[in-house]
């Protein structure tokens, strides 16, 4: 995840409308504002200037749901947010997961690998004993 998110990025984490969230943010209010920083929106239309776009440093969430908890139903917030953490935690359970299967996979891979060698070594012993005249492995046999 980016360290500074667009209004429509805090829109979607939250729960809450775009618009809602961009004039929060455009109050500027005194402990959202160190969080804050304004970049240059590519332009919408050629020959246009660029539009200027605040965003938020992640860790401004929680002043900024001060913030909206003033206004806004709570309850919307808590869901949303809920559901993100539930999100992150079946993440990582998933992460988890694929990781112990990656190391399976090598484990496997390894494996094939050395197998794989062994088939080498009895290709090319039975190669050098094929390349051999019958005569030399009738000798051989009866040593």
């Amino acid at each position: 995840m980016e360290l500074y998110l667009n209004p429509s990025d805090v829109a979607e984490v939250i729960g809450v409308d775009e618009e809602i969230i961009k004039q929060t943010l455009n109050r500027k209010h005194p402990e959202i504002e160190p969080f804050l920083r304004t970049v240059a929106a590519p332009a919408e239309e050629e020959n246009t200037e660029p539009k200027a776009v605040l965003q938020l440093r992640i860790d401004g969430l929680a002043p900024l749901i001060t913030q909206l908890s003033y206004n806004i139903p709570t309850n919307e917030i808590i869901e949303n947010l809920i559901c993100q953490v539930v999100h992150i935690a079946y993440l990582n359970e998933n992460n988890e997961k694929l990781e112990k299967e990656v190391v399976e996979l090598r484990e496997k891979v390894k494996l094939l690998q050395e197998e794989r060698a062994d088939l080498r070594v009895q290709i090319n012993n039975f190669q050098e004993e094929k390349a051999k005249t019958w005569k030399d492995r009738l000798f051989k046999l009866g040593n």
